[in-house]
């Protein structure tokens, strides 16, 4: 019983104590939206381009370190073997995705868990010869 009553008086002081929003928020037409990214845009046209160029820069910069990992491994990559085939689809599977979601695109979230996917089963299938 007392128990209760603390658990009821706690509630209530809860609700009690929340603040309460007074005005709710306007809905905002999609060409209101547009007009507000097209000015700020207009006002501020770098923040676009240094975006795009800072992506571009961090995909170069993880293509030449996968390339000089590659080169100090001496990784043969061999797209023919049955096993090998389910770590390259859910490897170009992931690089998809996150392609895709740098557009936000929907069906970037698929195809990544599509990739763990096949990436679960290259797992699997190699089982213990690692």
């Amino acid at each position: 019983m007392k128990q209760k009553l603390i658990y009821l008086l706690a509630s209530l002081a809860m609700i009690l104590l929340n603040p309460v929003v007074h005005h709710a928020a306007t809905a905002v037409s999609p060409q209101e939206m547009r007009t507000g990214l097209a000015e700020k845009l207009r006002s501020n046209p770098e923040t676009l381009v240094n975006t795009e160029m800072k992506a571009s820069k961090r995909l170069k910069r993880l293509a030449r370190r996968l390339e000089r990992k590659m080169a100090r491994h001496g990784m043969q990559v061999d797209f023919s073997d049955p096993v090998d085939q389910w770590l390259w689809y859910g490897v170009f599977g992931l690089g998809i995705a996150i392609l895709l979601s740098f557009f936000n695109f929907g069906l970037g979230g698929l195809i990544a868990f599509l990739a763990l996917v096949c990436l679960v089963i290259w797992v699997v299938k190699r089982g213990g010869s690692v």
